[in-house]
């Protein structure tokens, strides 16, 4: 497990810029980075579970929530539709989820990312988010490494 002495937490004012935009705009560039990502998977039908489900992506820390929802197998903003599934975490506990320092079950399991709603449909996006290698995903040759050094620099200072 990935340690630090206290978990981070995004201070107050680097979350305003977040909140000033638009809920939808929020979900939009969501939906559109998902797509991008999960290219692969979408189109090999391992997301098809989350046809018509909406999830909630809430980052308690910068106080916003994304809602997306897949539809004709590709991620939506979802706008108001009811939410089939939420989920709660920090930017810390997303970003150690995003670079695979952590893996899905013991995020979960220790409580760090919560699920309310379908706890089936829960589960079954935990199994897969833990089944993806970050290697095979459709994401540029920096990303990683720039987003572990920004881990790095937002453990200490944050």
């Amino acid at each position: 497990m990935h340690s630090v002495a206290k978990r981070p937490v995004l201070p107050k004012p680097l979350a305003l810029p977040l909140k000033l935009l638009p809920k939808r705009l929020h979900g939009f560039a969501l939906s559109k980075m998902l797509n991008q990502v999960f290219r692969q998977e979408m189109q090999e039908g391992e997301l098809d579970f989350l046809e018509s489900k909406t999830v909630r992506i809430c980052v308690s820390d910068a106080d916003i929530s994304y809602r997306v929802t897949m539809h004709q197998g590709v991620f939506v903003e979802s706008g108001s539709q009811s939410v089939d599934l939420t989920i709660t975490g920090t930017v810390y506990d997303y970003l150690l989820l995003i670079t695979n320092r952590e893996d899905p079950d013991t995020l979960f399991f220790q409580r760090y990312l919560k699920m309310d709603g379908d706890t089936g449909l829960g589960v079954h996006l935990k199994n897969m988010l833990a089944a993806v290698e970050l290697d095979q995903l459709t994401l540029p040759k920096r990303f990683k490494p720039t987003v572990d050094r920004f881990l790095s620099v937002y453990e200490r200072f944050a």
